[in-house]
């Protein structure tokens, strides 16, 4: 089906080489299968393709490329799917029985753990060149792409962000609703800054953070083994 050009094969192809699942682990293969299906805009081989980009597994390392993947897997409906009800439809070898369908959801979830982690990782270096405007721009928006896929240190840098009016304005409220979600997520480090804030803070405002904390949560709920 893959050398057919089925795209969802071909995902599913990328992603055993890329685990060594059945087969040799061999990155070179898994980035060729994943890059055939992201031709074909199929949006978790974007995502996953732009992973490699991100690691340099089975690709030259760029950082440049890795976002414009990202960019393009969001688009496509990537960020839209979070809890994957429709996989076993999707999944168009159901045939073969639903622990097959269960493995396939287990290894999108890791892929999307991973893509959580290198998009926090491209914004980083991002964040870390933001001597313009548009840096700055990009390391925010990988940085949130990254919290949508439950990633407590992107959290903690964006709650950092409005904390200090780095490239955003500043709020105290939206730092304290970031330091929230970190914590939430299990990133530890941004207990100390939320206690920090919040002893300057109004309780009124630490209310107002904790409702928008919340409505984030049921919004973009926390994957299983999210925390970093």
């Amino acid at each position: 089906m893959a050398e057919a050009g089925d795209a969802s094969a071909q995902f599913n192809l990328g992603m055993l080489y890329f685990e060594g699942n059945g087969v040799a682990q061999d990155f070179g293969k898994a980035a060729q299968w994943l890059g055939r299906a992201a031709k074909a805009e199929h949006h978790e081989a974007l995502n996953f393709y732009g992973v490699l980009h991100a690691t340099g597994k089975g690709v030259a390392q760029d950082f440049g490329k890795a976002l414009e993947l990202f960019r393009k897997a969001d688009k496509c409906g990537y960020n839209c799917e979070p809890v994957y009800d429709d996989l076993p439809t999707d999944f168009r070898d159901k045939q073969f029985g639903m622990e097959l369908v269960s493995a396939k959801r287990d290894f999108v979830r890791k892929a999307r753990l991973l893509a959580a982690e290198a998009r926090c990782n491209v914004g980083l270096a991002y964040h870390g060149e933001a001597t313009d405007a548009t840096s700055r721009k990009v390391a925010r928006e990988l940085f949130l792409s990254a919290a949508t896929l439950g990633n407590g240190k992107a959290m903690h840098l964006l709650g950092t962000m409005c904390r200090d009016g780095a490239g955003v304005p500043a709020s105290e409220v939206r730092a304290c609703m970031w330091f929230d979600l970190a914590v939430t997520a299990g990133f530890a480090k941004a207990g100390d800054a939320r206690r920090e804030l919040i002893d300057r803070m109004k309780d009124k405002d630490v209310t107002r953070a904790e409702k928008l904390a919340a409505r984030w949560l049921r919004c973009f709920p926390l994957p299983e083994g999210a925390a970093q």
